[in-house]
């Protein structure tokens, strides 16, 4: 195991420059420039000055009443960044003088931002958990404990815990349980209160768009149907409608597909076809729009006879943009036309490849517009599209749902086989704008650096809900890991051999430290903590005031899957610490842009 350095940006160092062995010594040190190794007890003490620099930088900003850690800026003049995030405190610390301490710290810090990009908080529960386990194993071991079965023991109790936190596990459901589980998370009333309205109105799934407002208040906007992140190719198209710079068609016929449309000779048999056919307005969405194309819908001079306005394709790359427009063929009834498959806009006035009832809206009364229209199958149709310079989105009835309900089971099922976060995240946000139910919230501030705060920790505390959503929620507070305590008691063995007995001790004493962080940090001793003893399961200290209350009642909630990713990895990583013997310093860290 090797120190690294962080060369991208300026390292957040602790005191002084590195420290570096000018002489060769019984543990290995050499000079500047040598490969060098640190033997036991050095190796373990060194890592644990690591652990104990990064666990008290964070320690502070664990619970309801929480302070903040202070990080000067790389720039000049600049004011120092107030973080109340343990991943990202961690995450600013990097390339100690102390480089055998580097390490300890080093390896904690992963494991902590690794949990944050996965769960967006936990990561100071995780991390007092961490220290506990790693010192108190450290004295076990001193005293001639064996660290490989000490680790096989820490991970047979952990599995007792976590079946205990399993029972725990409430569902959640109503604004005012998810604007308490929104204020445990980001500690902002105001905004915790427009979360549990916006998420209890569009679900786990449901579309929310955080951006910066243009007043100082905190402002939502709810949305029917679905909508994605392109507007209209030129600002023009816009002109017309009720609102400035938004256009609203009903019944508009769709045209989806990927390709470059060059040639405004090929969009006029369109047109045609589809006024023939009796509609009155077309949403054309193609990856890329000519100057020539967008001038002749731009020349329309009769707008209220027949509109045409033109989106770019949604999504950053092909895989992405398919997958967008498969999703707004289900929605719509359209057939894409994709570059791959050699299609180009005259594709959509042949016969399809596949058998569509044509949008009955695009229908007309005469025989021969019935003709006309048995030929627009490529065609979509939504009840209603609206346009604006950034976005457009639709909403859409069709009566045949069963292509949609199998299409949304398909995706439900991809999401359970994702192993990859980026791939959950684009399923779940198509899955969001299937169901319908979209929500933009407007972030605003007089004081534009408190502004970007309040909108990453709202875009942290929605992820956060919608795990809640899926996963449940169990108390909070600490209190559900103390709880465990009473599980891990009674699968005690009395004959097991001391290594079992050490971990089970170990893992108690764990299990109650952040409780007495959050106390701490709120200003009470641990005379308060003396006061749970004799009460029910559930109860627990309120930070806010000291009361003694059922935390579930008064609101104090976690969301339970990183309640459990906390504990699982806080045990499994200190566990495997405590079997580092050996510590390698190369002589040219190696760079990386990891943490």
């Amino acid at each position: 195991m090797s120190s690294k350095s962080y060369p991208h940006r300026s390292p957040q160092r602790i005191a002084g420059k590195r420290r570096q062995s000018r002489h060769p010594d019984s543990s290995g040190r050499g000079r500047n420039g040598t490969e060098r190794l640190v033997f036991q007890p050095d190796a373990s003490l060194s890592l644990q000055r690591g652990i104990n620099l990064i666990v008290d930088a964070i320690r502070p900003t664990l619970g309801h009443i929480a302070r903040t850690v202070a990080v000067s800026q790389a720039l000049d003049n600049k004011a120092p960044e107030l973080l109340d995030k343990g991943g990202l405190i961690a995450r600013r610390i990097s390339d100690l003088p102390d480089r055998d301490a580097d390490m300890g710290a080093m390896l904690l810090r992963q494991m902590l931002w690794q949990l944050y990009e996965d769960c967006g908080d936990g990561t100071a529960t995780a991390a007092v958990i961490f220290q506990s386990i790693y010192n108190d194993g450290l004295k076990y071991i001193a005293a001639g404990g064996n660290a490989m079965r000490l680790r096989q023991r820490l991970g047979g109790c952990l599995d007792v815990v976590l079946g205990s936190l399993a029972e725990m596990k409430k569902p959640i459901s109503g604004v005012e349980q998810l604007a308490q589980l929104a204020e445990c998370i980001c500690h902002d009333r105001e905004l915790a209160e427009k979360l549990g309205e916006i998420f209890d109105f569009i679900g786990e799934h449901g579309q929310l768009d955080v951006r910066r407002g243009h007043t100082r208040a905190i402002e939502r906007d709810y949305m029917k149907g679905m909508y994605w992140k392109r507007g209209a190719v030129s600002r023009a198209m816009l002109r017309g409608g009720v609102e400035p710079d938004r256009i609203v068609m009903n019944d508009a016929a769709i045209l989806l597909s990927d390709l470059d449309i060059e040639n405004a000779e090929d969009v006029l048999p369109l047109i045609n076809m589809l006024m023939r056919a009796g509609a009155k307005s077309l949403l054309l969405v193609g990856e890329k729009f000519s100057e020539s194309v967008i001038n002749f819908i731009l020349a329309n001079k009769k707008p209220e006879e027949f509109r045409i306005v033109a989106v770019k394709t949604p999504g950053g790359t092909d895989e992405q943009r398919r997958a967008h427009l498969s999703d707004m063929a289900v929605i719509t009834g359209a057939i894409p036309l994709f570059k791959a498959a050699g299609d180009t806009l005259s594709t959509s006035l042949s016969p399809p490849r596949q058998r569509r009832h044509m949008p009955p809206a695009l229908g007309g009364s005469s025989d021969a517009s019935r003709s006309d229209s048995r030929q627009v199958t490529y065609f979509g149709q939504a009840k209603q599209v609206w346009v604006e310079r950034t976005m457009f989105g639709m909403v859409s009835e069709r009566e045949d749902q069963g292509e949609l309900t199998e299409h949304l089971a398909d995706l439900l099922e991809l999401v359970e086989y994702a192993t990859d976060k980026d791939t959950e995240a684009f399923l779940r946000e198509r899955i969001g704008k299937i169901l319908g139910g979209a929500a933009i919230l407007r972030i605003g501030d007089a004081v534009p650096t408190r502004m970007d705060s309040r909108i990453a920790s709202a875009k942290e505390t929605a992820k956060s809900l919608r795990r809640a959503l899926r996963d449940g929620v169990m108390p909070g507070g600490g209190v559900a890991l103390l709880a465990c305590r009473t599980a891990l008691e009674r699968a005690s063995d009395p004959s097991a051999d001391s290594d079992a007995r050490a971990a089970q001790r170990i893992l108690l004493r764990a299990l109650a430290e952040p409780i007495k962080t959050i106390c701490h940090n709120a200003g009470f001793d641990s005379a308060k903590l003396a006061e749970l003893q004799d009460q029910p399961r559930g109860y627990g200290v309120d930070a806010r005031n000291g009361a003694i209350v059922d935390v579930l009642e008064a609101g104090i909630i976690d969301v339970a899957s990183v309640t459990e990713a906390a504990i699982r990895g806080a045990v499994t990583s200190a566990a495997l610490a405590l079997t580092i013997d050996v510590l390698l310093h190369h002589a040219q860290p190696e760079e990386t842009y990891r943490p």
